[in-house]
């Protein structure tokens, strides 16, 4: 609402509006108000009644975002109740130190609304059931109540009983003759036939979400037919709720079946072994969300297949379930199991080893696919599923997300497909089954970027498996795959990233990587060399070399790269040479790092019009001195020096020559400087960075 507005508002309403902040004046209360509110009541408390008093008529006492806790609040209660007899709306939210609603409730004779959500009450008084008006009763997260009055049943203008995240322990009796009830969290079953799930048969007008719980109390079927849910055509989400080890008759759920308005079912703790056939029945055409939990007996799951509008299903904790078949789609003919569905999520299923797929198309519009502790499920089945899944996907919802973790092994295991983009972190046996069979099979052959992760295991990467299609190969934390070091057939990769991985890979040829832009070679352990025979490079823009303590030679031949415009070689203590046409190649640079590669100290030529923006330079005085000392550095923009233990005065690293464009100057390393003195007189220099911060202390 517009300021304006809201004064206007106010304006017109200051006789019949009242609210009360934490420093306002209860003096503003009138024999005109009828509504109040109220931010504290620790300020009511101070200024006594006596200004609320005037307000006999008030219809509506009602907190704002109040957080205040007044130690005497069962007080408070029986004195706003005593002065306020004509009362519709009446709320006590939050007040966490009223545990006791007085007996002088039943004087409120026309209270319509009665809000006691997050309060300390444990027992209601049986003169709240003398509240004939009463329509709404909140007792949302009221913990410590676990009874309601056993007079519930005269409440007959009751609509509306908020009874979420309460323990009650059953239901009082008499609960059928609410007819006018539409809201009714849960129904807890009792053992009394005045209480029992029979109750439930003539409360026709339930709306929205409904839970029946402690459904192991239904002795018989008679009674759960009773129950008449079948009729109940206004719920649109049904809980079905067992808390005890008790067998359960399949014959007791196949009664408490739903009308098919339903959209959203969840089955809790059910011991049957298997389920009716109404649960997966495709007269449920409205179903979107099916959860089943903790059904430790059960060794089938339904025929959930056949619901055309079921995007999210969830089967979690099945105790005894080692098989999923054909049962789970039944479908007939060519009809498309689960059309719709959207995320598929298994949790616990400690005893799974087989699962089956459809012949005919599963999943087409499947994102998600999330399963968690399976250690009888072997790895290369969840492959073939994966692989039959992406198989099935529509072309215009190709996005698929597999998350997979196995406890037992304390890792967890990751694959998406995106697009044309697959990733995959851990799964060790679904890589070796999806990268290199999948490449000769047409599911696949339109990937253009794979990301490898986290795959400890020995895996072989064969030259041969780089479709034509791959664009961008990612390798991470792989030290086990054996990278194909010789091919025989070139691809069209354009980007190479190899991190921590390919242990075995000694030494690296550009020549099957013609049409790669970027190429990353990050903490290869054993790599030792980099080769290339072909006479030019024109496609390669960013070349990153860290990290390689084994590397001794870079392209001595020249790297022909006329392109190259970002070139890192960081880290790598053992490098002698760089390449021969080194200096060529610094006409187009515009980032040069050097830092770490001790045993490179300078280079042959200078004065050299140079395009560089960045430049990181270090790893020994020489090197330092020698790259600075390079004229023409009139782009350059930012500027990293690493610098060594032994050096305590910046000036004994070199002057800086004159750098026009430098913005930000970055000193790392220097653990013994005492002495800063960095005069960069140019007008665009604002940012100085030292690294690590710790020695800071001895400047």
């Amino acid at each position: 609402m517009h300021d304006l507005l809201h004064d206007l508002a106010m304006f017109l309403a200051r006789d019949f509006y009242c609210r009360i902040e934490e420093h306002g004046k209860t003096e503003d209360v009138t024999a005109l108000t009828r509504h109040m509110s109220y931010e504290s009541l620790s300020h009511l408390i101070a200024e006594n009644f006596a200004s609320i008093s005037k307000a006999e008529s008030l219809r509506t006492f009602f907190p704002g975002n109040t957080r205040f806790h007044f130690n005497d609040m069962d007080g408070v209660a029986c004195i706003l109740i005593s002065k306020l007899k004509y009362l519709r709306v009446l709320s006590f939210s939050s007040h966490t130190k009223l545990d006791v609603l007085p007996d002088s409730i039943s004087e409120l004779t026309y209270l319509r609304y009665l809000d006691l959500s997050r309060t300390s009450i444990t027992t209601l008084p049986e003169s709240l059931c003398d509240l004939y008006n009463l329509k709404t009763l909140i007792l949302y997260k009221c913990l410590l109540l676990t009874m309601l009055p056993s007079g519930m049943h005269k409440l007959v203008n009751l609509r509306h009983l908020d009874i979420w995240n309460t323990f009650l322990k059953e239901m009082s009796g008499g609960m059928s003759k609410l007819k006018q009830f539409h809201i009714l969290s849960y129904f807890t079953v009792g053992k009394h036939e005045n209480n029992g799930i029979q109750e439930l048969g003539g409360l026709l007008n339930l709306h929205g979400t409904f839970a029946i719980k402690k459904l192991e109390n239904v002795a018989d079927v008679k009674q759960a037919e009773s129950a008449t849910i079948i009729d109940k055509k206004h719920i649109d989400r049904l809980v079905l709720q067992w808390s005890s080890d008790t067998q359960t008759k399949r014959d007791i759920l196949d009664n408490l079946q739903p009308h098919n308005s339903l959209k959203i079912l969840a089955i809790e703790g059910y011991k049957g072994t298997i389920f009716p056939n109404w649960v997966g029945h495709r007269s449920n055409s409205n179903m979107t969300r099916v959860t089943l939990e903790s059904c430790n007996n059960c060794c089938k799951l339904p025929s959930l297949g056949q619901l055309p509008f079921l995007e999210s299903l969830r089967i979690s904790r099945f105790g005894q379930l080692k098989s999923i078949g054909m049962e789970f789609y039944n479908n007939e003919g060519d009809i498309v199991s689960f059309p719709s569905l959207k995320t598929l999520e298994f949790w616990s299923m400690p005893y799974w080893e087989v699962w089956h797929l459809s012949e005919s198309e599963v999943f087409p519009q499947l994102s998600k696919l999330q399963i968690d502790n399976f250690p009888m499920l072997k790895g290369d089945m969840l492959g073939h599923v994966f692989l039959r899944i992406i198989s099935s996907l529509s072309n215009a919802s190709k996005v698929l997300k597999l998350d997979i973790s196995e406890e037992y092994e304390g890792r967890s295991q990751e694959m998406s497909l995106k697009g044309n983009t697959l990733s995959i972190k851990g799964c060790a046996s679904v890589v070796q089954l999806l990268v290199v069979s999948a490449m000769s099979n047409n599911h696949l052959c339109c990937l253009q970027e794979i990301h490898i992760s986290r795959c400890w295991s020995v895996l072989c990467f064969p030259g041969n498996c780089l479709s034509k299609s791959l664009k961008k190969l990612t390798i991470r934390s792989c030290s086990n795959l054996e990278f194909p070091q010789q091919q025989q057939q070139k691809n069209d990769l354009v980007e190479l990233r190899i991190e921590n991985s390919c242990d075995s890979l000694i030494s690296l040829s550009l020549d099957a990587f013609p049409s790669i832009k970027i190429l990353e070679i990050r903490r290869c352990l054993n790599l030792e060399s980099i080769s290339m025979s072909e006479p030019s490079h024109d496609a390669l823009h960013c070349l990153t070399i860290y990290y390689c303590q084994k590397l001794v030679s870079f392209l001595e031949e020249g790297l022909a790269a006329p392109n190259l415009t970002h070139l890192n070689l960081s880290r790598c203590p053992k490098l002698e040479s760089l390449p021969s046409d080194m200096n060529t190649l610094l006409l187009n640079l515009h980032s040069l790092n050097m830092e770490g590669c001790s045993k490179i100290c300078k280079l042959q030529e200078r004065g050299l019009p140079l395009k560089l923006k960045e430049l990181g330079v270090g790893g020994c005085e020489q090197q330092l001195r020698g790259l600075l000392s390079m004229a023409n550095l009139y782009s350059l923009m930012e500027l990293t020096i690493l610098g060594s233990s032994d050096v305590r005065s910046y000036p004994e690293v070199g002057s800086l020559p004159h750098l026009p464009s430098l913005t930000t100057l970055t000193l790392a390393y220097f653990l013994n400087l005492e002495t800063l003195e960095c005069n960069c007189k140019n007008p665009l220099f604002a940012t100085l960075f030292l690294k690590p911060r710790f020695w800071l202390k001895r400047l």
